[in-house]
């Protein structure tokens, strides 16, 4: 099942359009940063990954990366969860001409701001454990991660975590609750990509992820997940893990 990819470095992807997603070549995951980021109650379910009125981005918009940096590690060190979600985006990227790449960086920025609440710092903590980015490999840690950004409302974490759920990759293998965050995530503007399994390539008439799904589950199974999804509820604040 196709996931999706965010803060993977722009130098490593290779993105092909269909109807308007941008999609990576491995496994053709959906590959699109969001703009920017707000708290963990997101207004915008995609989310947000920048703050237009932080002194940080003016220095940044204008090329002044060393500042935006210096003014983000000091911010960070006073707590500030979305200085500590940008410096992550900044050395999991590795922009040239910005910053080289610094995973062991980049984990301890991206945790600090999760643990605050931040989902996309989640969601790219996800992806580290998946691709083993800075870390071992640990898809248990990558669905756990995937996880929370899901239960605070990112639609990306919401449709990579039904991904593992669906097929137990990680985590325990539940369908409905796969079901569950599909719609959540496909209302969030994430339906999936349009993929044939037994030619191995993107076809625009091929069923989306939901749609197999369904194929699969009863009517019962099916008004639960829908029930499940209009009954969900954002998760807001901190993180509370051990």
């Amino acid at each position: 099942m196709q996931k999706v990819l965010v803060g993977l470095g722009i130098g490593v992807f290779i993105a092909a359009i269909l109807a308007g997603v941008y999609l990576w070549s491995d496994r053709a995951r959906l590959a699109e940063r969001p703009a920017s980021n707000e708290s963990a109650g997101l207004s915008d379910p995609m989310g947000v990954s920048t703050d237009p009125n932080d002194p940080g981005e003016q220095h940044y918009k204008h090329g002044r990366y060393p500042e935006a940096l210096a003014y983000w590690t000091a911010e960070a060190a006073k707590g500030n969860a979305q200085a500590a979600h940008r410096l992550g985006v900044e050395y999991m990227d590795g922009k040239p001409g910005v910053t080289q790449r610094d995973l062991a960086k980049a984990m301890q920025y991206h945790r600090q701001a999760a643990l605050a609440g931040n989902p996309l710092s989640m969601f790219d903590l996800g992806s580290m454990f998946e691709y083993g980015q800075g870390v071992a490999k640990d898809m248990a840690q990558s669905a756990s991660w995937y996880g929370h950004s899901a239960r605070y409302g990112l639609a990306q974490g919401q449709y990579n975590f039904a991904t593992m759920l669906e097929t137990g990759d990680g985590v325990a293998k539940d369908e409905i609750e796969a079901y569950k965050y599909f719609i959540l995530a496909a209302r969030g503007g994430f339906t999936g990509v349009p993929y044939d399994n037994e030619k191995k390539l993107i076809d625009r008439d091929a069923p989306l992820p939901t749609q197999l799904l369904e194929r699969r589950l009863s009517p019962e199974q099916i008004a639960d997940g829908r029930q499940r999804a209009d009954t969900f509820r954002v998760a807001t604040g901190p993180l509370n893990i051990e």
